[in-house]
């Protein structure tokens, strides 16, 4: 089979490509028309953000590029206000579409040049950010298993008896939306070229709420109670000279959450949630392993807020740059 030689490109021309986002993220318009540093593995670049422009943004300002209004006769949309609820104290903002990406530095004497590099990256490069952005504001990016704000109603069904024109309706949601700050999204893209990964408990409450927006109760309290569980032991590793003789001994031999909660209580540790609600999400927890069995809506969304509050107030990002502005 004949291979198709793809011409690179000078080794002196910058690469700059427009970018768009698997899934749209809110951010701040605080952020827009700023330059960014970021990367991801041994592939550095720049990200450069859209003007703030209404109703759709405008194209990013580079030196030296004419970074074009329209594609295939179509105008560029760099940014959209979809339907939502924006909290008040991070207004205005908006869904972020498309950006650039410019000044790439990839590794020479490969035989893929940075524009190659930078296309085999991309993908890995966005689901790393839309991790630290999920954990950071709550938002839903999952390209893979998108929840949509508008769903069709009997989509699929074709009436008979009685007839209907059309769909039965249409159900529409307005999300509560918390959009990335610009100091956030600074962090976020350069923790991304460091290789900074999101604390494990933080990315397992992450799949909890998005296996709850999707009716996945049971997924839900499982991996819920894995991050309690991840920071629990972290916390009583880290305190163990505060632990009784008496009661080290219950944590020699792998011991279960529940015991670990136990050991928790008979120390006389103080967390942000009572002991009684740790105990009732390990008992969702044992039900949902070992019976199959998942809690209702409103049980889940209860569990997942004890989970959210403790650890609010035990697991901390290490780089305490990524405030709000």
């Amino acid at each position: 089979m004949n291979e198709m030689n793809v011409a690179e490109p000078p080794a002196s021309e910058v690469v700059t490509a427009i970018y768009e986002l698997p899934v749209p993220m809110w951010v701040s318009c605080a952020a827009l028309g700023g330059t960014y540093p970021s990367g991801y593995g041994r592939v550095h670049f720049d990200v450069v953000m859209p003007q703030d422009r209404a109703p759709i943004g405008g194209p990013p300002l580079i030196d030296g590029v004419e970074v074009p209004d329209s594609l295939d006769g179509e105008l560029v949309a760099w940014t959209t206000e979809y339907a939502a609820d924006v909290l008040e104290e991070f207004q205005p903002a908006t869904a972020l579409r498309r950006i650039v990406i410019t000044a790439v530095e990839a590794p020479t004497g490969s035989w893929q040049g940075p524009d190659r590099q930078l296309g085999s990256i991309v993908k890995f490069w966005f689901d790393r950010v839309r991790s630290w952005v999920e954990i950071f504001t709550g938002q839903d990016l999952n390209p893979g298993h998108r929840v949509y704000d508008a769903e069709t109603v009997g989509a699929g069904l074709t009436f008979i008896a009685p007839p209907h024109e059309g769909d039965l309706g249409l159900q529409l949601t307005t999300r509560r939306i918390r959009p990335v700050t610009a100091t956030e999204w600074r962090w976020i893209l350069a923790a991304v070229r460091d290789g900074k990964e999101p604390p494990l408990e933080r990315l397992l409450v992450r799949d909890a709420d998005a296996a709850f927006a999707r009716g996945f109760y049971r997924r839900a309290v499982i991996d819920a109670a894995a991050a309690l569980e991840l920071a629990l032991v972290r916390i009583m590793d880290e305190r163990i000279e505060q632990i009784p003789e008496s009661q080290r001994k219950g944590l020699a031999a792998r011991p279960s959450l529940g015991r670990y909660i136990d050991v928790a209580k008979a120390s006389g540790f103080e967390f942000d949630v009572t002991f009684e609600d740790l105990k009732r999400l390990n008992d969702a927890r044992n039900e949902a392993v070992h019976r199959a069995q998942a809690p209702d809506s409103f049980a889940t969304l209860m569990l997942l807020r004890v989970v959210g509050n403790f650890l609010a107030s035990s697991v901390r990002i290490k780089d305490e740059s990524a405030g709000t502005d």
